[in-house]
């Protein structure tokens, strides 16, 4: 197997325009493998932290440069002979390294780097694109039998309000996820269509059509139930039926509103204590056929999230970002609880593969839905992609169906999707 020759790590720019890290990996036959790390904005409590350099002269102090000396000063010279296949045993001899809960020594941006170019690396020696490594790698590990039979159903991001969007919206993002019974080319042809009818709604509502980071919209509206109803209308120009063709999902990312133990959202003239925000959340999913509602409660709300799950868990995924936050220990209490039915898988939240892969077998054994998702601030290597589909996520997000480094992933899945369809018209 190919071994390590060199590894060479460099500042470079995310979606934002904030440093992040490159690297590339070299073996000593001749295998080249670049990566790029996507990084965050709104980091939960229990997320493992990026190095920063904190120099206020440069980048407002968010330069990548500490990180980058990590990886070519410390761990590089290390690696050098390592054999790529060794992709586990250096993913903990990182977390080894690092010794903190949440990879503050050396870093989440630079384990992450180091553990994607051995992921791409072993993948390219075995003569297999990475979402077949990955499910090989997965069954054989894990002992697991997952069969590559589709391309996860996308999230899709349509409107986007809270700390990554319009400020007159509280609730982070207004999602569609097309009817998974369709193809995945149809269900993108249908988002794509619907993308562009809530252009035209906006439009005539005259409320603007400016773009958030994410790609989604980011109007002037008044209430999160005004960008709900901006979504219904363009499914109905489009005529496609919610709750049959095409259904909504929210992500709150409450912790943006949650202030002095109340919900204060402007769809209510009073803040709501955890009761009355309950039943809010328990009627929106009801009178819009949500199917996924995102981090709805304060992390660390727990009798609240087991009371909304218990009322609508049977009819839409309830799904724990912040609250499980790629915490073993909270994901222990999640499943134990029954807080959630679904989860974020990022690797915002999983500074390795290896840990990604370790909590998919675990969620595997229970009844949990596996959402793979994008971070805020991301790239245009479209890894996670690969990954998604190699542990058979339920669903992916990757944000709107705008902007490079969101359509770089959806363009991966239609590819792999093609893969999987000739592979099934030669057997």
């Amino acid at each position: 197997m190919a071994k390590v020759k060199k590894i060479t790590a460099r500042e470079i720019f995310d979606s934002r325009g904030v440093p992040t890290v490159g690297a590339s990996l070299e073996t000593d036959s001749g295998i080249i493998v670049e990566t790029e790390v996507a990084s965050g904005q709104s980091i939960g409590t229990y997320e493992p932290r990026d190095i920063r350099d904190n120099d206020s002269k440069r980048f407002a102090g968010m330069g990548v440069q500490t990180a980058v000396s990590y990886i070519n000063n410390l761990i590089s010279p290390k690696l050098v002979g390592v054999d790529v296949a060794r992709l586990h045993d250096v993913d903990y001899w990182l977390i080894g390294a690092d010794g903190t809960d949440n990879k503050s020594k050396l870093g989440n941006n630079t384990i992450t780097a180091i553990s994607q170019l051995f992921l791409k690396a072993v993948s390219t020696a075995n003569n297999l694109p990475i979402y077949k490594y990955v499910n090989v790698y997965f069954n054989d590990i894990y002992k697991e039998k997952v069969i590559i039979e589709k391309v996860p159903s996308p999230i899709i991001n349509l409107i986007n309000g809270g700390r990554h969007g319009s400020p007159s919206l509280d609730f982070q993002e207004f999602h569609i996820i097309p009817q998974t019974a369709n193809s995945y080319q149809k269900t993108v042809e249908v988002a794509v269509s619907i993308y562009n009818a809530v252009r035209k709604v906006l439009d005539y509502r005259n409320v603007g059509t400016f773009l958030s980071e994410q790609g989604g919209f980011s109007p002037k509206l008044r209430t999160n139930v005004d960008a709900l109803e901006v979504i219904r209308e363009a499914t109905i120009k489009e005529k496609v039926k919610l709750g049959v063709d095409m259904f909504l999902g929210i992500d709150c990312a409450s912790s943006f509103y949650f202030k002095e133990n109340k919900y204060v959202i402007k769809d209510r003239e009073d803040p709501m204590d955890e009761t009355s925000y309950v039943q809010f959340i328990a009627e929106l999913i009801k009178n819009y056929s949500l199917l996924i509602v995102e981090d709805p409660l304060f992390e660390d709300a727990s009798q609240g999230w087991k009371r909304l799950t218990s009322l609508v868990g049977q009819s839409c995924h309830i799904v724990g970002d912040d609250l499980v936050a790629g915490d073993k220990r909270r994901f222990d209490k999640a499943i134990g609880e029954n807080l959630c039915n679904s989860v974020v898988i990022k690797f915002g939240q999983f500074s390795t593969v290896s840990e990604i892969l370790e909590v998919i077998a675990r969620l595997k054994k229970t009844q949990m839905k596996i959402i793979v998702s994008q971070r805020f601030g991301e790239t245009i290597d479209s890894l996670i992609a690969d990954v998604a589909v190699g542990i058979q996520a339920d669903f992916v997000k990757f944000g709107s169906i705008n902007r490079g480094e969101r359509v770089v992933k959806y363009n991966r899945l239609l590819k792999i999707q093609d893969d999987i369809e000739t592979k099934d018209n030669l057997t």
